[in-house]
């Protein structure tokens, strides 16, 4: 990891690996870009895994476009692409999915587990999209016992489920329930069932039931391997992926003392992906349902559901209409049209999950915006607010920073800055580095100076945001007044309490029932003579006054609570 100089006779080039988190490595890299050169000379910087790059590094590129420099950086990470293109530097994507392929359309999908596996195959199948897929499922049972998995299935499914008797056709829609102490296999269309011998002592075998299915459907297979002991189902897995079918071994987390035969599976590494429960139900549920299936309904409900448990980001408030369309535009750009394999990708690959969080979650913003809002602080809430010795003040939802440095501004031209503290915070990493770095896109300084003008403004805006050519920055000052922090509205609670808190343009993609918890974690948050400010555009009126909160002025969407503080 590190910087390093890579060898060139025409440009000098740079490459970076890792996220330049060490500050000696920063500084290596800063050292470079300002060594003395020649303007003719170009540069090619290759960045491999930095989400974002420090101001500074930022800064020091756009002085050498500003020089002259043939400037070529080639980056590896979406979001550092949308980090750099937004301020308007020459940088070029190399795509990568790290080897994902997309499915073939799954026309089987292959059950298997030991003990511990009965409740995963259970919800599995009961997620399941009725379609012409066939279904096969096999666990481990004492050849004595009674198995009522067929039973059990048969009222979670609208698919027909059978414990089938030797040579049965394959009929599309059904589920196959291999019998206690025999053998499933399926050949040429037919269903088979044996007395050979065990298999790793057990019958029925995983080992014998995925290898008929990998013959019988090749790359129109997806196997699951769930949780149990022993070694029988490690060389199924291993059939399967040389036929061509996709394997997913669910995550040994998820099976306490039963992760012996996951964890034999991923040590031999016949697996395309490690996941836990929830996230295999999603993404069977969307093979099973088709290429062509959209990111909605109970597919999008299953996707959300996967994504809070695999990575701890909730969307399942969200509105639906918004996210669908999101999905969609979001499969597009990432060249993955099945839901199923913009699934495999996205729970897998960490930097596709932060580049989605940062497109859903990415609210409209901007200095000053809304400014008739920012007048009735100037003018009549933060005057009657300078009582207190102390200031607390929260940016809820602060996407790139826009807003929280408005109110720094504000907050200084009133005397108020230097005993407020101002916390600004998101649920996007991504979103809260470029907040951090006080870096923005030019173009917008002219908006952005009327809103000021009209907020009542008395200065320019440029004496507290800079131009410097290709881009505005925030002063030290401001920048140090502000406390950037990740936080969620949905999943997270009081962490103080503020005189004054905004939290605009970001509930309007929430669904009622997420707006109204906000709004209770506002009522908890806010002193009793504090203020609340919300968006004009989110449709909030009568909700917030069902939650206690009273309009301040008309319809500004500035409020006061009144109502009584709940605990639950």
């Amino acid at each position: 990891m590190g910087v390093v100089r890579l060898a060139s006779d025409q440009r000098r080039h740079i490459g970076v690996l890792g996220r330049l988190q060490s500050a000696a490595e920063r500084a290596e890299l800063l050292a470079l870009l300002n060594e003395p050169s020649s303007a003719s000379e170009p540069l090619e910087l290759d960045i491999y895994d930095a989400d974002t790059l420090p101001a500074p590094i930022t800064e020091a590129l756009i002085r050498l476009l500003d020089q002259g420099c043939t400037l070529r950086i080639v980056a590896y990470r979406p979001l550092l692409v949308h980090c750099l293109m937004r301020l308007g530097l020459p940088v070029r994507q190399v795509s990568r999915h790290d080897g994902l392929t997309p499915l073939e359309p799954c026309r089987a999908l292959v059950l298997g587990g030991s003990a511990n596996s009965l409740d995963k195959i259970l919800q599995i199948i009961a997620h399941l999209p009725v379609s012409e897929a066939v279904v096969f499922v096999v666990q481990h049972v004492q050849e004595d016992a009674t198995n009522w998995l067929d039973r059990l299935l048969q009222v979670r499914t609208s698919y027909a489920v059978l414990m089938p008797q030797h040579l049965v056709p394959v009929a599309p829609g059904t589920i196959y329930v291999a019998p206690p102490g025999h053998h499933l296999k399926v050949a040429h269309g037919l269903i088979y069932v044996t007395r050979d011998r065990k298999v790793r002592h057990a019958r029925p075998s995983i080992d014998i039931l995925f290898e008929a299915v990998a013959g019988e459907y090749g790359k129109g297979a997806l196997g699951v391997l769930l949780c149990g002991f022993g070694q029988d189902g490690v060389d199924g897995c291993a059939a399967l992926r040389r036929a061509g079918g996709c394997v997913i071994v669910e995550d040994g987390d998820d099976c306490a003392d039963a992760r012996v035969l996951p964890d034999a599976a991923r040590r031999a590494g016949h697996f395309d992906h490690i996941m836990k429960c929830p996230v295999i139900v999603s993404v069977a549920a969307a093979a099973v349902a088709g290429p062509q299936a959209e990111p909605g309904g109970e597919l999008l409900d299953l996707f959300l559901e996967a994504l809070w448990r695999q990575y701890g980001y909730d969307f399942r408030g969200y509105q639906r209409d918004s996210l669908t369309r999101r999905m969609r535009n979001m499969m597009g750009r990432f060249g993955l049209p099945a839901f199923a394999d913009f699934q495999r990708a996205v729970l897998s690959q960490r930097p596709l999950i932060e580049r989605m969080v940062a497109e859903i979650s990415v609210g409209v913003t901007g200095f000053f915006r809304h400014p008739e809002q920012f007048r009735l602080l100037r003018d009549e809430v933060l005057p009657y607010l300078a009582s207190f010795s102390v200031l607390k003040v929260w940016s809820a939802g602060c996407a790139t920073g826009e807003e929280a440095y408005s109110l720094a501004i504000l907050l200084d031209e009133l005397g108020l800055l230097a005993r407020t503290r101002l916390f600004a915070t998101d649920i996007n990493d991504h979103l809260l580095d470029l907040a951090a770095s006080g870096l923005f896109p030019s173009d917008s300084l002219a908006s952005s100076r009327a809103d000021y003008l009209a907020s009542g403004g008395g200065r320019d805006l440029t004496a507290y945001v800079e131009r410097g050519g290709r881009y505005l920055k925030v002063g030290e000052r401001l920048r140090e007044a502000v406390l950037f922090h990740r936080h969620s509205l949905v999943t997270e609670g009081v962490f103080n309490e503020f005189q004054l808190i905004l939290c605009r343009n970001v509930m309007i993609y929430f669904d009622r029932e997420v707006q109204r918890k906000v709004l209770h974690l506002f009522a908890r948050s806010l002193h009793p003579d504090g203020f609340l400010v919300l968006g004009p555009r989110d449709g909030l009126i009568q909700t917030a006054r069902e939650e206690g909160f009273v309009p301040h002025f008309g319809d500004a969407q500035i409020y006061r609570f009144r109502g009584a503080v709940r605990h639950d």
